[in-house]
């Protein structure tokens, strides 16, 4: 977790993802419900983790790109899949002061942990999901959930995601999402702008984001026409408090 805009940290050496059949996506089709999850129950979401913290930054730095975070974790599809809803589980650290003044949430999906940490213009798929109507106490953190306005169609594969808040800084300081002890404990920290200084602006985290997916699995035809070949972006309206 980058604490400050001065942390330097030591690079693990990058490496590939085993995935776990726990969490893979089982084909059937026409099927809704949840095709990744690693939020789980409160009892999931651990009080520290490896590298002595339980949340890592994961945020939009508004009027400062150069600091933007992605907090990366990957899911892997085994058939084609319409993404409808997100959650996430969140906490604020540094000179964090109010859930209510973050000013909402991106989620972006990448093909490689290095494709966001050359430019989050890299994304196969944005959606600016809004600000959120609730932050419920949930384990460590706020649970956030989100129906999309416009779903997500991606073929069978594996993809990289994160969920970013947007948020003004050092005003309502820094937003992580926690970790959980769901998953193959191989997740990245992007920084595409730079601001951090960090080798490569990736850092390999050995934990799991808490992070789920919703939708459902659709026949092969009609994903293949639509799948996500670019960015895509669809705004929601924020919600009234």
């Amino acid at each position: 977790m980058l604490q400050n805009r001065a942390t330097l940290v030591s690079v693990p050496p990058l490496h590939t993802t085993a995935i776990f059949a726990s969490f893979l996506l089982v084909a059937s089709p026409a099927v809704a419900g949840l095709l990744f999850d690693q939020i789980g129950g409160p009892s999931n979401l651990p009080p520290t983790g490896p590298e002595g913290f339980y949340r890592y930054g994961s945020q939009v730095f508004v009027g400062e790109p150069q600091f933007d975070l992605a907090a990366l974790d990957d899911f892997t599809l085994r058939a084609n899949a319409r993404i409808q809803t997100v959650a996430t589980v969140i906490a604020g650290y540094g000179a964090f002061n109010s859930y209510a003044a973050i000013q909402g949430f991106e989620l972006r999906i990448f093909a490689s942990p290095q494709a966001a940490a050359s430019s989050s213009s890299n994304a196969l798929a944005v959606r600016a999901l809004g600000s959120a109507s609730n932050f419920a106490d949930f384990g460590t953190g706020k649970l956030v959930e989100f129906t999309l306005d416009q779903s997500i169609d991606l073929v069978a594969g594996t993809y990289w995601m994160t969920v970013q808040a947007v948020n003004s800084a050092p005003s309502n300081g820094q937003i992580g999402v926690v970790i959980s002890d769901i998953g193959d404990n191989s997740s990245f920290q992007a920084n595409p702008g730079g601001g951090f200084g960090i080798p490569g602006n990736l850092l390999a985290r050995p934990v799991n984001f808490a992070y789920r997916l919703g939708g459902e699995v659709i026949p092969a035809p009609a994903v293949l026409s639509l799948f996500v070949a670019g960015p895509l972006v669809c705004r929601r309206r924020r919600q009234r408090r």
